[in-house]
């Protein structure tokens, strides 16, 4: 068995990751904070990362729940962080078991996915049209730059709404992603998660409209760009923006762009499509990530039927 210490290990495996699976920026963020808790806690106990067992595993779950009070969907998630590790570092001899295996794991709680209903989303589009509330142009091209801001934002918004893309991947588009047809954008081709790329087809209503705001835009372009030759907004700034418009629409839920992919997908099953067409839509690797849909169905079933 290789001798590597832990810290050495955290980072060739976060950097397998990346270059190699093609994991993004923020997954792999998220593994390497996760990682760093469990090498912190060992650290703590003067354990060795290469002699620790199901018992190791479960007391860091319990040091979570009881000490750090973290939710339990979080803990799931840093525990199949952990299990990737290890199984990544056995395969490579650096361990001789992966000590998740057998752990007793805290189950992930069963979330309903939150969405617009067709009046919210009518809400919302009217807000970030508006153009009424400009502020005077005192201040230079103020006026300008704010009303390039709520177009931009408006589209995107209205983009994820018909296509069901991540946030990551809407904002990564270029020019040369949409497909083209007669001055209508007839589908998005965008690389998701684990590098894998998917062909996404458009509404003709949107398509048109969205054909209209990457019409002339030069091909190596970001379709989302703040500025002629400059990157798109950040996710941090989009989700900021779309909180404000939520709030000025008066919807009461907490709406982020992936609730707006969540809605996409709602939209899809209202209208009878399959599981399997969803799931490759959306760009999911498993179905079971796709069949919690199938539970806003029974939900919005079981509200009709009380009703009667």
């Amino acid at each position: 068995m290789t001798t590597v210490d832990y810290w050495t290990a955290r980072t060739d495996f976060l950097a397998d990751l990346r270059f190699t699976r093609g994991a993004a920026v923020g997954t792999c963020a998220g593994y390497a904070s996760d990682l760093k808790l469990w090498g912190e806690w060992l650290d703590e106990l003067n354990r060795d990362w290469r002699d620790c067992s199901h018992v190791q595993v479960e007391q860091w779950v319990g040091w979570q729940t009881r000490e750090r009070k973290i939710k339990a969907h979080i803990i799931a998630r840093r525990v199949s962080c952990l299990s990737s590790f290890y199984k990544w570092a056995q395969k490579r001899s650096l361990v001789q078991s992966d000590p998740v295996y057998l752990a007793d794991k805290p189950k992930r709680p069963q979330r309903l996915p939150i969405w617009l209903e067709r009046d919210e989303q009518a809400r919302l589009q009217a807000v970030a049209a508006e153009i009424e509330n400009l502020p005077d142009n005192l201040h230079g091209n103020a006026r300008q730059r704010i009303l390039d801001a709520r177009r931009r934002h408006g589209v995107l918004f209205a983009l994820i709404q018909h296509s069901g893309l991540r946030i990551s991947e809407a904002l990564g588009l270029k020019v040369k992603d949409v497909r083209m047809t007669n001055h209508v954008a007839k589908s998005v081709r965008v690389v998701g998660k684990g590098n894998k790329e998917r062909i996404v087809p458009l509404p003709v209503v949107f398509g048109a409209a969205f054909g209209l705001w990457v019409a002339d835009r030069p091909k190596e372009a970001h379709v989302f760009a703040k500025a002629p030759g400059e990157g798109p907004p950040s996710p941090k700034a989009v989700r900021l923006y779309l909180r404000r418009l939520v709030e000025r629409a008066e919807i009461d839920k907490r709406v982020t762009p992936h609730k707006l992919r969540h809605t996409y997908a709602t939209r899809l099953l209202e209208s009878g499509a399959q599981l399997v067409d969803i799931q490759a839509l959306l760009g999911h690797v498993s179905i079971s990530t796709t069949q919690i849909y199938t539970h806003v169905t029974e939900e919005r079933m079981a509200d009709v039927v009380s009703k009667l």
